[in-house]
């Protein structure tokens, strides 16, 4: 096992009660310390039971010696919680994390179940508060705030607690694109500051994009993992498994067709027009 992996995932299946088909199919994989890894798949490919199975949330089928382990502490009943601590998970909809009746409330939960003094508490929350920009809401009713803004908070309760890994399941797919890319932005800036590991389940092509590798899943089995470029040169692959594909690699997969040479290192549409500048500026 890679000795710089913070997450260690071997020979994990789940079934859930009253179903013969398992959720998820005997996957192995690593996730790097400090990454940012994109899960995607189609709906009920198992990519939300593998983040819950990964928080000790559900419980892996006893076949196959299953084994996960996290930032080097092996996932069992002793340990769960424990693990819990290292990983803050952000839904897709923050109303069902809300608990506090107002922001400054909310964010100070998960420090309140962890037994937290309340003189550290008063230090921590707004600092959580302003890193998420919502220091003006801090005594604002959760209801009350707009989809972005309820994702903020919910952020902000993950950043109090100080995980070492952030997982994301689809929380920005409420979102307008405005309101996505003020998510990320606040979730780049939180890795780069705390070297978090951030593990981003989306449905959106360019978000996948933006990590440094890719896990596909298909009917709960594990079909490919590598870089994005790895990846997304894959375009039958993907389109096989009914996902999308940037359009830059569309665009270098007709090309290849037509015969046009394109290096494998171009990957954004930014490179590929350059590219295809510069080769017809030679001409």
């Amino acid at each position: 096992m890679a000795k710089d992996s913070i997450i260690k995932i071997r020979n994990v299946s789940f079934t859930y009660p009253d179903t013969t088909s398992p959720a998820i199919n005997n996957i192995s994989f690593d996730i790097k310390r400090g990454s940012w890894t994109s899960i995607i798949g189609h709906n009920g490919s198992g990519k939300s039971t593998i983040i819950r199975l990964i928080n000790g949330l559900l419980v892996p089928d006893n076949k196959n010696s299953p084994y996960i382990e996290v930032d080097g502490t092996e996932l069992t009943d002793k340990t769960v919680w424990n693990i819990r601590d290292k990983v803050g998970i952000v839904f897709q909809n923050p109303d069902n994390q809300f608990v506090g009746a107002t922001v400054a409330d909310d964010v100070a939960f998960g420090l309140e179940n962890r037994g937290v003094p309340r003189s550290k508490m008063l230090k921590i929350v707004p600092e959580a508060i302003k890193a998420v920009g919502m220091d003006d809401y801090t005594n604002a009713e959760p209801s009350n705030l707009s989809g972005g803004q309820k994702q903020r908070v919910a952020i902000a309760g993950i950043l109090a607690i100080q995980p070492k890994i952030i997982i994301l399941d689809e929380a920005t797919s409420m979102l307008d694109p405005s309101g996505r890319s003020k998510i990320l932005q606040i979730v780049h800036q939180m890795k780069k500051k705390d070297n978090l590991t951030v593990v981003f389940i989306t449905h959106d092509i360019d978000e996948a994009n933006l990590a440094d590798q890719i896990i596909v899943m298909n009917n709960g089995g594990l079909v490919d993992q590598g870089n994005t470029k790895e990846i997304f040169s894959k375009v039958k692959l993907l389109k096989s498994l009914g996902l999308d594909v940037p359009f830059a690699s569309q665009v270098k997969e007709k090309l290849l067709q037509s015969g046009i040479s394109i290096p494998k290192e171009i990957n954004s549409e930014k490179e590929l027009i350059n590219y295809l500048c510069q080769s017809n500026s030679k001409k």
